[in-house]
């Protein structure tokens, strides 16, 4: 029991100075300003008092600029500095002298990645909506379903993209340039080919899902016979088999000390 306890202590070490960093340097500065785009965009609007803008402009805005920009970079800047960090700047080996495994260590990051990405996104997500239902005069809980939709792909794209760019993390020395090229090329060519080849992007079950949960607008009218609940199993075990698939590496790899 007492090793148990000491395990999860240094795993929660772990866990806090990752969700510290994420938040605190440069790049959390830079990605939470990125994270409020949408905030900018749509207060603008409100600002601007377009006719237009309503709940449906917001559907429309909010996938390619907040799902397959803002989310995708995001995930990528945070992500992929998990491990490839520590191993560049030559602190992965006193990491390692501590006594706590490889795979803890590794999940232990992800779930500070995890907690860190949410709170930079999470936040401008309910903002925006909150801006587009006020502009319009209605309730917050009138179009309450479009902000769940939202709100449950944002969560299992952190948690898809995620897993996959700390697995890209530990495979390659260049993981944000690989990274890029999957989440800007990749997502968006792929994701936007007729018949099944989307089924091998993230964003068809992000799309489907949002067509599923959302009850009427724009994202509706996306073509996918995936339903939600399945969708959402695929990013689960994706995100689990390229958890899985890091921790291999990383579990292989070695790392010595530069003089």
């Amino acid at each position: 029991m007492m090793d148990i306890l000491a395990g999860l202590a240094k795993s929660w070490v772990v866990f806090s100075l990752t969700v510290r960093y994420l938040l605190t340097t440069r790049r959390g500065l830079a990605t939470a300003a990125l994270a409020a785009t949408p905030i900018l965009l749509l207060g603008s609007l409100a600002l601007a008092r377009v006719e237009t803008f309503d709940i449906v402009l917001f559907q429309l805005l909010m996938v390619p600029l907040f799902l397959q920009v803002v989310v995708v970079f995001t995930t990528l800047v945070q992500a992929t500095s998990l491990i490839r960090e520590e191993i560049e700047d030559n602190t992965m080996p006193y990491l390692l002298t501590r006594p706590i495994s490889k795979p803890a260590i590794l999940l232990s990051k992800y779930f500070g990645y995890l907690a860190s990405v949410l709170l930079l996104l999470v936040p401008p997500l309910l903002a925006a909506y909150a801006i587009t239902e006020a502009h319009a005069g209605d309730a917050l809980s009138t179009d309450r379903e479009v902000l769940i939709a939202f709100l449950v792909a944002t969560v299992l794209a952190t948690l898809a993209y995620g897993a996959f760019f700390t697995f890209l993390s530990v495979l390659v020395r260049r993981p944000l340039a690989v990274g890029l090229g999957i989440g800007f090329v990749w997502e968006f060519v792929v994701g936007s080919f007729p018949g099944d080849l989307p089924r091998l992007s993230i964003i068809h079950y992000l799309r489907s899902i949002l067509k599923e949960l959302a009850p009427f607008g724009p994202l509706r009218l996306y073509t996918s016979d995936v339903s939600a609940g399945i969708a959402s199993l695929v990013l689960v075990a994706f995100a689990v088999a390229a958890l899985v698939l890091a921790i291999i590496v990383f579990q292989q790899s070695e790392f010595k000390q530069k003089a």
